[in-house]
């Protein structure tokens, strides 16, 4: 049988909020949000419990997601129609399979986000003064085991990899950051790359999938 979903939405599409208010609504559903960060129109936060049907649904909890996605201080969290680039809400979600712990997402200080969707199984860490272009996708997991779809254990079977982005790395527009990747500090990734191998600090890397074509 296919896994289970249940969703517990602490900020939702039908509710816009802005500024302070937004920050007041996550930091009551146990988002931690660092002081000065602003947002500017309505994030996308998801608490995703995933559950195999043989052991019947779980119900998502917000208990159970308590701190598990932190925003440092003098954050940029941009989810509105910038007039300049594509773009659209910042998601984060954050995912519990079966009785694992939920995945945390940790974000630095004065991190910019343009549209960025993050998915952490297990962990998604983003270091200080990183730069995101808009519409860049991070996940730590693919969300599905390569075989056995829609059968028995399809959950516990997914697995996952945290993902790591070192101080001051820019990423840009459209790039997607698979499980188990770290790119180092000062590096660069290239719009639209697709980045499943670690990019060194100081390097530049593009493409799909992504190479190193420079060092900086």
């Amino acid at each position: 049988m296919p896994a289970l979903f249940s969703n517990v939405y602490p900020c939702r599409a039908d509710q816009p909020l802005t500024g302070s208010d937004v920050a007041g609504t996550l930091a009551e559903h146990g988002v931690r949000v660092g002081e000065g960060t602003v947002f500017v129109d309505t994030p996308r936060v998801a608490y995703t419990q995933v559950s195999d049907a043989e052991h019947g649904r779980i119900e998502a909890d917000p208990a159970e997601f308590e701190g598990s996605i932190r925003i440092g201080e003098g954050c940029y969290v941009e989810s509105g129609l910038n007039p300049a680039f594509h773009g659209g809400p910042v998601r984060l979600s954050s995912i519990r399979v079966n009785e694992r712990p939920a995945g945390q997402i940790r974000i630095g200080d004065r991190v910019v986000l343009q549209g960025v969707a993050v998915v952490a199984y297990e962990r998604v860490e983003i270091g200080d003064d990183v730069m995101f272009g808009p519409n860049v996708t991070i996940m730590d997991s693919s969300g599905h085991p390569l075989r056995g779809r829609g059968q028995a254990g399809e959950a516990e079977r997914t697995t996952s990899s945290p993902v790591t982005i070192g101080d001051r790395a820019w990423i840009g527009a459209g790039a997607m950051i698979l499980k188990g990747v770290t790119v180092g500090e000062d590096a660069v990734v290239g719009a639209q790359s697709v980045v499943y191998e670690d990019v060194p600090a100081g390097c530049v890397a593009l493409g799909n999938p992504a190479r190193v074509v420079k060092q900086l």
